[in-house]
């Protein structure tokens, strides 16, 4: 009898293990499935550059990752992005702000600045490009982004400060001499600055906005024959390269 009430208790004791561990199965089943499917459709949305999906068609992919895992702040990046190419920079600025809130770095507070100044929030985007700054200052794309938010917040000195480390440390970068250029045209120093815009279309001639800019010297110079030149050229750029918007707009990432 003692015996039958030992096994009986074992028995209950592990059907009870049994139930626990399977329902615990279950749920981890559940939940891996939940994010794979997530990432399904994030994959799925990555590849429509690979498959000609339209940008509606990958965003519609991330909005339903985001239905099923909401936490993941790759997703609300990518996203961001993708609006940014269909210059939704209102939305695209709310998703950033949701992936900096959810695992801030450097980068996206980069990018939350590049998006502001698209926006035309100059001064607005100065925090974000001092944070980025402080939390990887050897990324010198980050004061490429600074010094031309500070040109057009009006503060040509400390852009020119950021410019100048731009063209000691990546002397073979066209953004570099462009974003000096930018400054010492703010300071009233034209002459400077079409040397530095000369040196930026050499390294990259396929760029439009230094040719607008240089027009714009050219034209402050005196030289209004290569000031329509150069504009004539960069209307042709500009139509040959519409779809190029790193081409077209110095605030791209």
């Amino acid at each position: 009898m003692v015996e039958t009430r030992s096994r009986s208790r074992w028995s209950f004791a592990s059907r009870r293990v049994i139930e626990t561990a399977g329902l615990l199965l279950v749920l981890i089943c559940a939940e891996s499935c939940t994010w794979d499917a997530a990432e399904r459709e994030y994959l799925a949305a990555l590849r429509g550059d690979e498959e000609d999906m339209t940008r509606e068609e990958q965003i519609a992919h991330l909005d339903r990752a985001l239905e099923i895992a909401p936490e993941r702040a790759r997703y609300f990046e990518t996203r961001a992005i993708y609006r940014i190419d269909m210059l939704d920079f209102d939305r695209a600025l709310s998703d950033l702000d949701r992936a900096i809130e959810l695992a801030e770095r450097p980068y996206l507070r980069f990018l939350h600045g590049l998006v502001l100044c698209q926006s035309g929030r100059y001064r607005e985007a100065l925090p974000d490009f001092d944070a980025a700054i402080v939390g990887q200052p050897e990324n010198t794309q980050f004061y490429r982004g600074r010094a031309l938010a500070r040109v057009h917040a009006g503060v040509p000195m400390e852009a020119l400060e950021d410019a100048d480390r731009l063209v000691t440390l990546v002397p073979q970068q066209a953004e570099s001499h462009y974003a000096r250029g930018r400054a010492l045209a703010e300071l009233d120093r034209d002459k400077e600055a079409l040397a530095e815009y000369n040196e930026a279309i050499r390294q990259r001639p396929e760029l439009v906005y230094p040719l607008r800019a240089r027009a714009d010297c050219l034209e402050r110079l005196g030289d209004s024959a290569g000031a329509r030149a150069d504009h004539a050229t960069a209307d042709r750029l500009a139509a040959e390269r519409r779809n190029c918007r790193l081409c077209l707009d110095p605030f791209r990432y």
